[in-house]
């Protein structure tokens, strides 16, 4: 009986001290709020904008940090970020993934061809496509929050989009566009990928 009630402790045991193993110190995390992708020169170009909170005397701010990368291939493009960071990419708070209006199949069909691969890509993504700069974009109003509030309704999030990106259906994309110094809701866009 002893034998059994020492196994059962040692066991009892590995399962307390492996269950912290995947524990990661919020000081070395990057959390990612938006992420834009562009094809141009045969190229993805793939930027991805930290959020840095900082503690003042009685609220939080946010700077923001950009990490980018090119590559002939979507999949690359991510890895050279998320291998070359000095911290940790935390990819699953993602709030928006912001595709450049041209060339917007090929990038989608990339992109969504990546998260089926993945998976590290928060499901509850808005994602969206605009004409404008991407970086121009990123940069008129940084607030993460921001494109959701401009979007209210009109939001697709990327579980929905793989939905209909698996049952090859065309896929809805919500158009936005800078008017103003402000980000509005322009139309809704049609893919086939």
């Amino acid at each position: 009986m002893k034998k059994v009630l020492y196994v059962v402790l040692i066991i009892f045991s590995i399962f307390l001290l492996s269950g912290c193993s995947k524990y990661e110190e919020l000081n070395n995390l990057a959390i990612i709020s938006n992420i834009t992708i562009e094809y141009k020169d045969d190229t993805f170009i793939v930027v991805m904008q930290e959020i840095m909170p900082q503690k003042k005397e009685n609220k939080v701010d946010y700077d923001y940090k950009y990490h980018s990368s090119s590559n002939k291939s979507l999949n690359k493009a991510f890895s050279n970020i998320i291998d070359h960071s000095p911290k940790k990419i935390y990819l699953r708070r993602v709030q928006n993934v912001i595709i450049s209006y041209k060339e917007r199949e090929k990038i989608m069909k990339s992109f969504l061809k990546y998260n089926e691969e993945k998976k590290n890509i928060s499901k509850e993504a808005s994602v969206v496509a605009t004409k404008n700069n991407l970086d121009k974009f990123l940069k008129v109003n940084s607030d993460y929050k921001y494109i959701d509030s401009v979007l209210k309704n009109n939001k697709q999030i990327l579980f929905t989009i793989a939905n209909s990106y698996k049952k090859k259906r065309k896929i809805k994309l919500p158009l936005l566009k800078i008017n103003d110094k402000e980000i509005i809701f322009s139309k809704f866009i049609y893919l086939q990928v």
